[in-house]
C-alpha cells in the first residue's frame, strides 16, 4: 500500500508544524517503502528549508527509534549509561570512558560508528585488534554487559531502520548540514540502545563538524531538548577540537594511546577528557550514592582517576576485548595491532624555529585520511597501521630542523599530500 505524503510535505513547505502522529506517518513510510523516494526527498527538503520546533525534533527522533528493535536493560543490576561525541581528529575518548564507567558500577551498552571524512571512528580503532566483534547482536551484547560492564559494537540490521533510510537520502538531497536533521538522527541511535543517561561531547573547532562555539552550543542545546523530551537524562559538554585530541591519530596508534590512558599515562589533554566526560555522566545520572561514590566534584574525580591509575579500567577493557573476540595480547605488543607490520616511519621537520601557536586538527585528521587513514568515499576500509604521531603541543618550543611529528606510512599512501598538509598545521611564532 502506498502511503501519500502530499498533505504532510505542504503544511511543513508553508512553514506550519507538524503533528507527531504525522512525522511517524512520514518516518514510517521511510521505514517500510510505502511512499514514493520523491516524497521522502520533498519532506527531507521542506524540513531543511523551515525547521522545526523542539517538539517535532523529539517526535522525528522517537518515531525513527521505534522504527525498528529499541534495547531494553531494565534486568541490568547496573544502572545504565553511555556518551556520544559528535567527531574529531584523535578522539579515542570512548575506549578508555567505557572501561572506567564500567569500573565504578555503571553499565555501558555503547553503539558506536565508523569514520566519516577527515574524522575517526570507534569501530575502526577497535577493529585493528585482531578478531575484535564489532557485529554483535542483542544477545550477544546482554552477555557481554552481563559478563563485562562495558560492551562497543555496531549498529544491528533491526535499529532504527529508518535513519539508514533517510540518512542516505539527505546526502543525495544536499540536506544534511541542519541540526533538524542531524540530531534526531543521532539521538534516535543513542535512545534505541536504551541507556538511561546520555553524556553527549560536542566538539567545537577547526576539527569538528561544528567549527563555532555558537553552532556547537545549538546543536547540544537541540540534543539535550529531545533526550529530555524523550524521558532521558541528558547533559553536554563541549569540548575543543581546534587541536588534535592527545597525540596520535590513527587507529592502531589511538589504541596503543587509549591503552597507555588506562593504564595511568598517556597525554593529559586525554585523560582530562576522559574524567570530565566521566564526572558529568556519575553526577547526570544520580546513581552515586547507590553505586558507593562520592557526591562532592574533588573526591569523585578522583574516585575515576584512580580507576586508570591502579588497574582496574584497563582490566574491564581487556575483558571487554576478550569478550569481544579480541587479541588482548595486541593491547601490550603494538606489533600485533592489524596493519603494524604494513607501514614505515618517516619524520617531519620543522622548517621554522620558534613557539607553536596553533596545530590544526583539520589538517592533521586531513594528513592521517591521505596517508590512507580514513575511509573512503566508496566506503573502502582505512589502513589500520597507517596515521600521524604528534611529538610536541602547542605552547611548546620548536627549532628548524627538528622532528615535530612521525608518519606511519604504507604502500600507497599520499605522503607528500600528508607532508603539505602537516606543513600547513603547524604554525609556528617569534619566541
Amino acid at each position: 500500500m502506498t502511503t501519500d505524503l502530499r498533505d504532510l510535505i505542504a503544511i511543513k513547505r508553508d512553514g506550519g508544524t507538524l503533528s507527531q502522529e504525522a512525522i511517524t506517518a512520514f518516518v514510517r513510510a521511510a521505514a517500510d517503502g510505502s511512499a514514493p523516494e520523491v516524497h521522502l526527498a520533498s519532506m527531507l527538503m521542506a524540513i531543511f528549508c523551515r525547521g522545526l520546533t523542539d517538539s517535532e525534533r523529539t517526535s522525528y527522533a522517537l518515531a525513527m527509534m521505534n522504527s525498528g528493535e529499541v534495547l531494553d536493560w531494565t534486568h541490568l543490576d547496573r544502572p545504565t549509561v553511555d556518551k556520544h561525541s559528535t567527531g574529531g581528529v584523535g578522539d579515542k575518548v570512548s575506549l578508555i570512558w567505557a572501561p572506567v564507567m564500567a569500573a565504578v558500577g555503571f553499565a555501558v551498552p555503547m553503539i558506536s560508528g565508523r569514520g566519516l571524512g577527515h574524522t575517526g571512528g570507534t569501530l575502526d580503532k577497535l577493529e585493528a585488534i585482531p578478531g575484535f566483534r564489532t557485529d554483535l547482536s542483542s544477545d550477544e551484547m546482554d552477555a557481554v554487559l552481563q559478563a563485562v560492564g562495558c560492551v562497543i559494537t555496531g549498529q544491528t540490521a533491526d535499529l532504527v531502520p529508518a535513519d539508514r533510510t533517510l540518512y542516505a537520502l539527505r546526502s543525495r538531497t544536499s540536506t544534511v548540514p541542519t541540526v533538524d536533521h542531524i540530531a534526531p538522527s543521532i539521538m534516535s541511535k543513542k535512545l534505541a540502545e536504551g541507556a538511561q543517561t546520555l553524556i553527549l561531547d560536542v566538539k567545537v573547532g577547526s576539527g569538528a563538524f561544528m567549527k563555532d562555539q555558537h553552532s556547537a552550543q545549538h546543536l547540544a542545546d537541540v540534543m539535550v531538548a529531545i533526550g529530555r523530551g524523550a524521558g532521558r537524562k541528558v547533559h553536554a559538554l563541549l569540548s575543543d577540537m581546534s587541536t588534535p585530541l592527545g597525540l596520535t591519530v590513527g587507529n592502531a596508534m589511538e589504541v596503543e594511546e587509549s591503552v597507555a590512558c588506562l593504564s595511568g599515562g598517556g597525554p593529559e589533554d586525554l585523560r582530562d577528557l576522559v574524567l570530565d566526560l566521566a564526572q558529568e555522566a556519575v553526577t547526570a545520572s544520580g546513581e552515586a550514592d547507590r553505586l558507593g561514590l562520592p557526591s562532592a566534584a574533588q573526591p569523585l574525580r578522583a574516585r575515576l582517576a584512580a580507576t586508570l591509575d591502579d588497574g582496574s579500567a584497563l582490566a574491564r577493557f581487556e575483558a571487554m576485548v576478550q569478550a569481544q573476540g579480541g587479541d588482548v595480547a595486541a593491547l601490550h605488543d603494538p606489533t600485533r595491532l592489524l596493519g603494524a607490520a604494513d607501514v614505515s616511519a618517516l619524520p617531519v621537520f620543522a622548517t621554522d624555529s620558534g613557539l607553536i601557536t596553533h596545530l590544526d586538527a583539520l589538517d592533521v585528521g586531513l594528513a592521517a585520511a591521505a596517508l590512507g587513514g580514513g575511509r573512503g568515499a566508496d566506503g573502502q576500509a582505512p589502513h589500520p597501521g597507517v596515521g600521524v604521531q604528534l611529538l610536541v603541543e602547542v605552547g611548546q618550543h620548536v627549532r628548524s630542523g627538528q622532528p615535530w611529528a612521525q608518519l606511519r606510512v604504507a604502500s600507497g599512501s599520499a605522503t607528500a599530500e600528508a607532508l603539505r598538509l602537516l606543513d600547513r598545521a603547524l604554525v609556528v611564532g617569534a619566541e
